[in-house]
């Protein structure tokens, strides 16, 4: 099932370039995380699409399993990372073997590896499907394409060159 996220702050933000797969074998993939406010009530459409997927693949049963935590659920308490940032939120992550288009908000391509980042505001589309697969069963998501919608505190630890370097003082003036 297709759907685009609400809009929530970006992490994890592998969307230019894959990140290295952890187990050997395995295909390096292009990743993102969306955190939200638990409280969100924007998120009702995404949950209700979970359930759907869940249940046309496992049943009637799904939504009590989905609950219990009997089958994976992609939209995941932040309260279980140690990270401060997800304190407090829920979190979604998509990944694809495929690079996602990702665009602006006026739906230009964005092409600079700067312009989007963790922290940024961003929605993605993905596509929600059910798997049952050597013990494991859930719901999972794969990113097609990522919307960033403004920007936000940084992440990364790093900054660009406009805040860097945007406001020279006196001091840099006078050796010019």
């Amino acid at each position: 099932m297709q759907i685009v996220t609400p809009p929530g702050q970006a992490a994890y933000a592998w969307v230019f370039r894959p990140q290295k797969a952890m187990q050997e074998g395995k295909p390096d993939q292009y990743s993102l995380t969306i955190l939200w406010d638990e409280n969100d009530t924007r998120l009702a459409k995404l949950k209700e699409a979970i359930k759907q997927v869940a249940v046309a693949k496992f049943g009637a049963k799904a939504t009590t399993m989905l609950e219990k935590g009997q089958l994976n659920n992609p939209l995941r308490s932040g309260d279980s990372k140690t990270e401060e940032d997800f304190q407090g939120k829920v979190f979604l992550t998509a990944r694809s073997n495929e690079k996602p288009q990702v665009v602006d908000s006026d739906t230009e391509p964005l092409m600079d590896l700067m312009d989007f980042y963790s922290g940024c505001k961003a929605r993605m589309d993905i596509y929600l499907f059910a798997y049952d697969k050597a013990g494991n069963r859930g719901v999972s998501a794969i990113l097609n394409s990522v919307q960033k919608l403004g920007d936000g505190e940084r992440k990364a630890g790093r900054r660009s060159a406009k805040s860097a370097f945007g406001d020279l003082d006196e001091a840099d003036e006078a050796l010019m």
